[in-house]
């Protein structure tokens, strides 16, 4: 193996290991790395543990144009266009602006929600209750003369235990 595709495949190894151990994705290298037609990008995030295609660079002359356009085109629909390369034994990231701001908005609204639930909600009882008896009692949902939900269309109980269940057998008796 030529000293290049080393460089090459030691900073897709170092990018891989990160995503596994900083975000636990379930990121590889993809050992074609490039060849094909399918997908040309260095990692292969079959789950899509992360938003990003990855394109990894190892060169001492830095082109991010010509990277970002070959990064964009290999990128599948969905996906952050993400370059990745090294600078003056840095490892760099680029990613369009504007999903650079999608993310920063992603990030904002879940911070709101996650601030929002560590809010303590205080009921009266009556206010709880009421919210419990919805909670039992679903609206459009029907039930069989032992309350068990049944299924949708149908009088049959979704309990495989009662006796109005399709698959109910009765209890053989020992004689």
């Amino acid at each position: 193996m030529s000293v290049s595709s080393e460089k090459g495949k030691s900073l897709e190894e170092h990018i891989a290991k990160t995503l596994r151990k900083k975000l636990g994705a379930r990121v590889q290298r993809d050992k074609r790395s490039g060849a094909g037609s399918h997908q040309k990008m260095d990692l292969t995030d079959y789950f899509q543990d992360t938003p990003f295609s990855i394109e990894a660079k190892n060169h001492k002359s830095i082109a991010i144009k010509e990277w970002m356009r070959q990064t964009k085109a290999g990128t599948s629909p969905g996906r952050i266009p993400t370059l990745v390369f090294n600078a003056d034994d840095d490892v760099l990231a680029c990613i369009p602006f504007d999903d650079l701001v999608n993310l920063a908005v992603q990030i904002r609204d879940l911070t709101a929600e996650i601030a929002d639930l560590r809010t303590p909600t205080v009921l009266s009882v009556g206010e709880a209750v009421e919210k419990a008896v919805a909670i039992k009692q679903p609206t459009g949902v029907s039930t069989c003369r032992n309350g068990h939900i049944t299924s949708p269309g149908s009088n049959k109980c979704l309990d495989k235990h009662c006796a109005f269940s399709s698959t109910y057998k009765k209890p053989k008796v020992k004689k």
